[in-house]
């Protein structure tokens, strides 16, 4: 398993030795759970953060260490004013850590730039509910079990207003 602090320590250092302030990150975590993505930058109501890496990135052996801090460091742009989505000032970041020190930070990363295989997107998972709107027609897909699949009755149709869903299963 890579040495996560050093990592994390590494990645904080570049970062602010080309000007830039990241926000005050609380904690630093290792996700067990994730599966469908590297990393995760959550903001606390007082305005601290938390940042998630994939436990996958720290111990698979094909992923390099210079991988794993694209990952940090991606993170960590997210803790920048005005940084949250990946647009201006985050992108603008991006490019500069990637021309100083040769990453390749973007918004997303496969698998196989990582060194190893791709994650099973959710877009691959088959389709298992589709609801219809009696009354206009409108057709609603669902590829996993969630509130609306549940209480499907109690929701109105976006496009008339109507409930009155018949509910098949795909």
């Amino acid at each position: 398993m890579k040495n996560f602090e050093k990592l994390i320590n590494e990645s904080l250092q570049e970062v602010k030795h080309i000007g830039i302030k990241p926000g005050v990150i609380v904690s630093f975590t290792i996700n067990k759970r994730a599966k469908t993505r590297w990393g995760l930058c959550k903001q606390n109501p007082d305005k601290t953060f938390e940042i998630q890496i994939a436990e996958k990135l720290l111990t698979d052996d094909r992923i390099s260490e210079k991988a794993c801090k694209e990952t940090i460091i991606h993170e960590i742009l997210h803790t920048c004013k005005g940084c949250m989505r990946h647009t201006g000032k985050w992108k603008y970041y991006a490019e500069v850590m990637n021309q100083v020190y040769g990453y390749n930070i973007k918004r997303v990363t496969t698998g196989s730039e990582k060194g190893v295989e791709d994650y099973k997107s959710e877009s691959s998972m088959a389709i298992k509910y589709i609801f219809t709107c009696e009354n206009c027609g409108a057709t609603i897909y669902r590829k996993r079990d969630s509130r609306f699949t549940r209480n499907y009755r109690k929701y109105g149709c976006a496009r008339c207003g109507a409930v009155a869903w018949k509910k098949e299963l795909a």
